[in-house]
């Protein structure tokens, strides 16, 4: 099991439900924490891969958010 966090903050992101979906493309279980300036996620997956594969497409699309 490989688990790994990343927080993002509302100025930077506004689609939420975007990361979500691509997380359930690779088959990545989350949770999702709010806060009052963002969110935190925190990603589970038996598969390293998966994870290493999502944090480029993320850093694609949102390339502020620190992975």
């Amino acid at each position: 099991m490989h688990i790994s966090i990343f927080r993002t903050i509302y100025k930077n992101v506004i689609d939420n439900q975007r990361i979500e979906l691509l997380l359930q493309r690779h088959n990545i279980s989350f949770e999702k924490t709010l806060y009052d300036k963002g969110s935190r996620y925190k990603i589970a997956s038996d598969n390293e891969d998966s994870i290493n594969i999502f944090k480029k497409q993320l850093n694609m699309i949102y390339p502020q958010i620190a992975l």
